[in-house]
Formats: C-alpha cells, structure tokens, sequence
C-alpha cells in the first residue's frame, strides 16, 4: 500500500469539500460534466477538451487525482476515448502502463482490487454518503482508517 499517495488523496477530498467552486463530487462516476440548467444530465468530456476541475465537473475520488494534477509526476494522469469516456492512466518509473481503472488504480495506489472497491466504489459506501461534500469527507475518512489499518474490506 502507498500510503502517502493515499493519504494526499484524502487531503485533496477534504481540501475539495471545503471549496464551493470545486468538483461536483459523485462516487458514481470518474469524471463528466455537471448537468445544468441547460443540460440536465452528465455529459462525457471530447478527447481533445480540456477538464475544468471545477463545479462545471462531476467526479468520483479517483477521477479527481487524475484531472487535478496533483499526482502528475508520480506518473497518473487520465486519456479520454469516445467508447469509454475518462479512464485514469498510470506510467510506472520503468515505463509500464496501466490504462483501466482497476489495474491503474490498483497499481497507482499498491492495493489489492478488493480494497479497490471498498475505498473507491460507490456500492461500497452508505446511501447519502456518495455524493458532495458529505462524500468526499467520508470517502477521506475512510482512506485514512484504512490507512491506520482501523477499516478493511470485508
């Protein structure tokens, strides 16, 4: 487990929740555009645009380590393709890539798929806990107990 990526994770989403102009968090998805009052539903982002880490994008806490850039120069980043909207990307130091989101994330943050899921699938959560500041302080919460060894998948 890579503890510090984790716990700059956890620092990210709480600094997020705190931020009104921030990402619309939902656990539900990696990363789209918010509905508006134009547009009432999620919208992927097109190859070639640019993701605004702002209340104009829905993401989940994987999608938000990849657009923020916090973690560019550890090497994750995203790549966008019609058929499959936002997926992270991460390039080890020695050059091999993982382009899905299990296996970049597995891999990113040196856990397991299980523990995948447990801290970063919306089914794994509580109702009312998945989406907004509320979630993103209790997705935060439990990256750092996990961290602690406090929480585990079950």
């Amino acid at each position: 487990m890579n503890k510090r990526r984790l716990l700059k994770l956890a620092d990210l989403l709480e600094a997020d929740a705190k931020n009104k102009t921030g990402i619309k968090f939902d656990l539900g998805l990696i990363a789209r555009k918010a509905p508006t009052a134009d547009r009432p539903y999620h919208e992927d982002f097109s190859p070639r645009e640019p993701i605004p880490v702002d209340c104009g994008t829905a993401a989940c806490a994987v999608g938000l380590a990849c657009i923020s850039g916090a973690f560019a120069k550890s090497g994750l980043s995203y790549s966008i393709s019609r058929d499959n909207g936002l997926m992270p990307k991460y390039r080890r130091p020695d050059g091999k890539t993982f382009s899905q989101w299990t296996s970049a994330t597995t891999a990113f943050f040196g856990i397991t798929p299980d523990e995948c899921q447990f801290l970063f699938t919306q089914w794994r959560y509580p109702v009312g806990k998945t989406t907004g500041a509320i979630g993103e302080r209790y997705v935060a919460k439990r990256i750092r107990n996990f961290v602690a060894g406090k929480v585990a998948p079950q």
